[in-house]
């Protein structure tokens, strides 16, 4: 398996595990917690995207970078560009067009996938070198 399929699988697992955490905790704040569903879903982007952080950089692109600080501003800097798009798609798609807001995190997560792959391998995983790390 060529590497950028073999890296591509492994941060679609990893995504797998973040998306069904994000829906475990926008489901138990919105209706266990009774937080409204937007404060639901930026905490749990934020607790899913710490966890893909720290699965991504030992599995996924294997990352060895001892500037993990910077590493990780850059890994959130991308989270939080996703999270705000993701919040805008959530009020589009569940208050303009009335989808139910898991189905609506879901397709926003899903469409989401490819972006934030390429945004992680060419610059939040990128080494001290310039080069995008290999696994």
């Amino acid at each position: 398996m060529e590497m950028l399929d073999k890296r591509l699988l492994r941060f679609i697992v990893v995504g797998g595990i973040c998306f069904t955490t994000n829906l475990l905790v926008l489901y138990a704040g919105t209706e266990v917690m009774g937080l409204h569903y937007l404060l639901s879903m930026a905490l749990s982007i934020l607790i899913a995207n710490s966890l893909g952080w720290i699965l991504n950089r030992q599995w996924t692109f294997t990352s060895q970078n001892f500037h993990c600080w910077a590493e990780y501003a850059r890994y959130m800097s991308v989270t939080l560009s996703s999270t705000l798009i993701s919040l805008a798609l959530m009020i589009l798609l569940v208050d303009l067009l009335g989808f139910h807001y898991l189905l609506a995190s879901a397709t926003i997560a899903a469409g989401m996938t490819i972006v934030n792959f390429i945004a992680h391998r060419d610059w939040s995983f990128v080494s001290s070198n310039g080069n995008s790390t290999r696994s």
